[in-house]
């Protein structure tokens, strides 16, 4: 039986964007999963199957950083990556200091985002 590949959670407003994360996992060692919705993404962590959750910043109903909170709250191990096209803004960078979360600007390269989400499963797979 092969081993369970990781998976990533993305929550997006925007179609466009979920529709562009979902092309980057062909090839890769995760399975990719999309929502627009920040309660089912939510709902996901908590049955404890996602590995990583990719969240936009700007979200109607909640931010980015405040959905990403309960994550950590709720699932301390789930790797938390905040994809924003405002990576000057106060809070992000103080959630990214403070161990929240890691952050990926808007517009992202493509490469470098499956990098990070690679490193990131693998680091979390070490401990």
């Amino acid at each position: 039986m092969a081993p369970r590949r990781p998976v990533v959670l993305c929550v997006d407003d925007e179609p466009p964007i979920l529709s562009a994360l979902t092309r980057l996992p062909q090839r890769e060692p995760y399975e990719l999963v999309t929502t627009d919705d920040p309660e089912k993404a939510l709902e996901r962590v908590r049955s404890g199957d996602v590995s990583l959750v990719i969240a936009d910043y700007r979200m109607p109903g909640i931010s980015g950083t405040s959905l990403l909170q309960v994550i950590k709250a709720a699932s301390p191990s789930t790797i938390r990556i905040m994809l924003t096209g405002y990576p000057r803004d106060g809070w992000i960078r103080a959630a990214e200091e403070n161990g929240l979360m890691r952050v990926c600007i808007k517009p992202w390269d493509d490469a470098e985002l499956k990098r990070l989400i690679r490193d990131e499963l693998a680091q979390a797979a070490e401990h």
